[in-house]
């Protein structure tokens, strides 16, 4: 107990702090990189499974309380360009673990492998059952998380500033005229209302969420808790209104995800990094140049707003990502769509496609 205390005060304390000093993705980012701290200079970070999943219902919740009339409508949009994300993205990581493989002389499974932008835990476990060298495959696998954790979401951030500058000063400017004293009046007169309204539309968000959270996972469905819930919560507001899910509430869930990645990171690989040197540079050119690549792409051809498309295709969780798309001013529903139509194939084709270039090359 005391240990999953502590570890819950270091995370709240690096998300707090990333967020005052204003770190894209701060709440997750912070309580990740205390965590992983925390953990490698003493060892003592727990965390129990059961949080994951409520983590991923409430990912979901939140995905799914934003998603609108208009943002069904509009998924058909989404069809395309994830085809055509999937398809560049095994293609170019591919390339990426041949090059490695080439230049660093280890071997071309574990390269591929690690290249693969599947989970830690999926791909460490298939690789195992292929000769693959499993402890290098989950150590690369942890930095490509650090390096689209940490790295790509300032580099998103600035895109975002800069493609939509104007608009954002707009909008400021519409704000700061809003406030006459008749409008003020009339939201103090609204308040205790309004509060007592979001506190029942909470309620019902999370109970819906958590119901049909926990049915998605006991199916076995990957990612299935968030989708199950996001979907829930998504129809509810949908057809009733009464999605809603609190900012604060957001930045727990962000914080728990925090801590759940940076739990993972131990001394052991640490140490071990001395030996992933060369392909962890290879991998960290290679990620930010295959997701801008592919992101791009997608924006053209299918049509999708930039940062929404470069969030879409980052090789990150599928909960994850959704939940930076919020702080980044992404498309959370696509996102979230478009990540678990990447995860679902790359788990399913990856491993078989390895297995063939193994057997040719």
């Amino acid at each position: 107990m005391t240990n999953l205390i502590l570890t819950i005060l270091v995370g709240f304390m690096g998300g707090i702090i990333a967020l005052r000093l204003k770190v894209p993705a701060g709440a997750m980012v912070g309580s990740m990189i205390f965590t992983a701290a925390f953990n490698i200079a003493t060892g003592r970070v727990f965390m129990p499974q059961d949080v994951k999943v409520v983590t991923q219902i409430a990912a979901g919740a939140f995905i799914g309380a934003g998603i609108t009339r208009k943002d069904v409508v509009d998924l058909k949009f989404v069809i395309k360009p994830a085809v055509l994300m999937v398809l560049s993205m095994i293609l170019l990581d591919l390339l990426m673990g041949y090059i490695m493989y080439k230049v660093t002389g280890v071997d071309l499974t574990t390269c591929l492998f690690a290249s693969a932008p599947g989970g830690i835990v999926d791909m460490s476990l298939i690789s195992s059952d292929m000769g693959a060298d499993t402890s290098k495959v989950a150590i690369l696998q942890m930095i490509r998380l650090l390096i689209v954790f940490i790295v790509l979401p300032p580099m998103m951030k600035m895109i975002h500033s800069k493609l939509y500058k104007d608009e954002i000063l707009n909008t400021a400017r519409e704000e700061a005229v809003c406030t006459d004293s008749a409008k003020a009046d009339k939201f103090i007169e609204n308040r205790k209302k309004l509060s007592k309204d979001r506190t029942i539309n909470l309620l019902i968000t999370l109970l819906t969420a958590l119901i049909f959270g926990f049915i998605g996972f006991e199916l076995k469905i990957p990612a299935g808790a968030m989708t199950f819930a996001m979907i829930a919560a998504g129809t509810l507001n949908i057809f009733t209104g009464r999605g809603y899910m609190p900012l604060n509430l957001r930045r727990a869930t962000q914080v728990f995800a925090g801590i759940l990645i940076g739990g993972r990171m131990t001394y052991t690989d640490v140490i071990a990094l001395k030996s992933v040197i060369v392909p962890a540079i290879i991998m960290l050119v290679g990620i930010i140049f295959v997701n801008f690549c592919i992101g791009f792409f997608i924006s053209r051809i299918g049509g999708i707003e930039i940062v929404t498309a470069l969030l879409a295709s980052a090789p990150g969780g599928v909960s994850d990502m959704a939940l930076i798309a919020k702080d980044l001013g992404g498309d959370a529903p696509k996102v979230a769509i478009m990540q678990l139509a990447r995860y679902v194939c790359i788990i399913a084709f990856f491993p078989v496609i390895i297995k063939y270039i193994s057997l040719i090359i």
